[in-house]
């Protein structure tokens, strides 16, 4: 009897083990949320639908500040909430206020929040901006930069935006018309540049320089443009202008000077002057600056100067001119400070002094 009640012990003892194991398995798979962990979530879901609905009604109001504070909060309180989001962004949509649309969704791309879709509704969005359309001109071969800044209107606010150009290199050599886009992501705005390079103009004019001067870094002159004439044209013109002339015994007209300078400009013509411009003044203009120099000659012969040289000439010559007017009503020329002045693209490159006996 006694071994038959031990072989039943055995036998009990090994059905039971497994069974305990078993158990104790399932009940380690068995998750519980306890009450107060259950009202902590209910919780925070019911803040973050206040902190929307507050902030929808803030934008009836046109409160946006406010709103955009609630909506900001319950974001910080639930980060992933891909509809919430979606929600906001289509309150904002509502009272077109896009900016701030694109702000939301942006921020939901910051947090990884379903990333390829919320890139799909920014492009959407961006697409609403107006573009920001830039058209400029450079002339051929000259310098022209990109902007790495515009500025346009955020949210109600001038606002300097940094722009990333799909192609930066400026190509001047050529006249023509090229097109240059960019892209702002932060705020979502694309930008156009029209860049047209223009054909360099060359011109050349005379008169009498009035002044010569600098402002905010550049130089200037104030020229009284004059039209000046040689030869028989010069003969011409005096005779259209009912100019004294001189005569030959024969009667033929003529002018003893072999020049003929006619002033009908009304006005004070100002050029800027190229940084690379030179200057030259005649050697007797250079003796007049204190310069010993020789004056035997050709007194036609221009001297190349400096910058400083030919203003203080300007100046010393217009010192104690005194002006005086023609039949047209425009001032006589003052030959003792007139010059050629030759142009690219209205500025002054070439100045130089115009002998005149």
């Amino acid at each position: 009897m006694k071994r038959k009640k031990l072989i039943k012990l055995l036998i009990s003892t090994v059905i039971l083990v497994p069974l305990l194991f078993i158990s104790c398995n399932n009940s380690s798979k068995k998750i519980t949320i306890s009450d107060d962990t259950q009202s902590e979530v209910a919780l925070e879901e019911s803040e973050v639908l206040a902190a929307i609905t507050d902030g929808e009604k803030l934008i009836d109001e046109g409160k946006f500040e406010e709103a955009k504070e609630e909506f900001i909060k319950a974001i910080t309180l639930d980060k992933t909430n891909k509809e919430m989001y979606l929600r906001i962004k289509d309150k904002y949509l509502s009272v077109d206020k896009t900016d701030e649309a694109y702000y939301f969704i942006k921020t939901a791309v910051t947090n990884n929040v379903d990333v390829d879709n919320m890139k799909s509704v920014l492009k959407d969005i961006s697409n609403k901006f107006e573009k920001i359309n830039i058209q400029t001109s450079v002339y051929q071969n000259g310098n022209y930069s990109l902007p790495q800044q515009v500025t346009t209107m955020i949210s109600g606010e001038q606002v300097n935006i940094p722009v990333s150009w799909e192609n930066q290199v400026v190509d001047t050599a050529n006249v023509g018309t090229s097109t240059f886009q960019g892209y702002n992501e932060e705020y979502g705005r694309s930008i156009t540049v029209e860049l047209t390079v223009l054909e360099n103009v060359y011109d050349k004019q005379i008169g009498s320089i009035n002044k010569i001067y600098t402002s905010n870094g550049k130089t200037y002159i104030d020229v009284d443009l004059v039209e000046f004439y040689t030869g028989t044209e010069a003969v011409t013109k005096a005779l259209e202008d009912n100019a004294p002339l001189d005569y030959t015994e024969d009667n033929i007209a003529y002018l003893a000077p072999g020049y003929y300078i006619r002033n009908k400009f009304s006005t004070i013509t100002t050029y800027e002057v190229s940084n690379s411009s030179s200057f030259k003044l005649l050697k007797h203009d250079l003796q007049r600056l204190g310069y010993d120099i020789d004056t035997s000659g050709n007194s036609a012969i221009t001297i190349d100067s400096s910058l400083d040289d030919f203003k203080s000439y300007i100046e010393l010559a217009n010192k104690d001119y005194e002006i005086s007017f023609t039949d047209f009503g425009t001032p006589y020329p003052h030959k003792e400070t007139l010059c050629w002045i030759e142009l690219k693209n209205n500025s002054a490159y070439s100045i130089y002094r115009k002998f005149t006996p």
